[in-house]
């Protein structure tokens, strides 16, 4: 849960940002967040009993994407875990089903 490693604006990115090598825009696995992957961490704090901390991560990831709550805006293959800029493919289709288990599944 620490903003300074991989609780950012869009949590649980590849890469914790305060790694040197950090940098998710030159990069693939250098610190993009990838949406299943944010919800497979929010699962981990639910698994393990921390109920309040993936409700919170829940709330800042869906916060945190560019245009995620907002209609006209695709939804992309990933994001910039400290601005929430989407990147690379847009219209991901596993970003979409992974918004959906995050928002149904508690």
């Amino acid at each position: 849960m620490n903003s300074a490693k991989f609780f950012t604006k869009v949590p649980f990115q590849t890469m914790s940002a305060d790694h040197p090598k950090f940098n998710p825009l030159k990069g693939y696995w250098r610190g993009p967040n990838w949406l299943d992957q944010a919800y497979f961490g929010v699962k981990g704090l639910l698994n393990y009993g921390f109920t309040a901390e993936a409700d919170k991560a829940s709330l800042q990831i869906l916060a945190g994407c560019e245009g995620l709550l907002e209609k006209g805006f695709p939804i992309r293959e990933n994001y910039h875990p400290l601005t929430g800029k989407g990147l690379n493919a847009k219209n991901f289709s596993w970003s979409a089903a992974h918004i959906m288990m995050l928002l149904i599944e508690k």
